[in-house]
């Protein structure tokens, strides 16, 4: 019986090779998963971080009532140039909180593709000096003050 299940699996092992090696096909295609999304060229630190003000990167998430409530007290002073970006994964849900909310200055939907980029940028230069977080790790609400580009303060 050992012996039997042995061929068995002999012959199905070397049939899938036979398969793989004649009929296979093993191409790497290029897609948008495989392009890597620096910090450096995301929209917000080309755009925003250039500028010689300091600016609030204010961080949210719809299930989160304070990060709606956070970002209420941040516009209260006017003189604070605020950005939001959300942790949700959802980019239509996301859509339809920032106009829900009527958030002003979001910059998740035109970096959401350097959002981990940036949110590592963030946790990683702040909070921690190595070892990796997922988006879902965050702490929501958190608002984080850049002086030319480098991080002033979070609170």
């Amino acid at each position: 019986m050992k012996k039997a299940v042995i061929i068995c699996f002999s012959v199905f092992f070397l049939a899938g090779i036979v398969l793989v090696v004649f009929f296979g096909k093993t191409t790497i295609k290029k897609n948008a998963s495989m392009k890597v999304y620096a910090y450096e060229d995301s929209p917000f630190y080309k755009k925003i971080l250039t500028s010689k003000n300091n600016v609030y990167l204010n961080i949210w998430t719809s299930s989160s009532p304070y990060s709606i409530e956070r970002y209420e007290e941040l516009i209260k002073d006017s003189t604070k140039i605020i950005y939001n970006l959300s942790l949700d994964e959802d980019s239509a849900a996301i859509k339809k909180d920032i106009d829900k909310f009527g958030l002003k200055n979001d910059v998740t939907l035109e970096n959401y593709n350097y959002r981990k980029e940036i949110l590592k940028k963030v946790y990683y230069n702040w909070r921690f000096s190595t070892g990796f977080i997922e988006i879902s790790d965050y702490k929501t609400p958190m608002t984080i003050v850049f002086d030319k580009r480098v991080i002033k303060e979070d609170f």
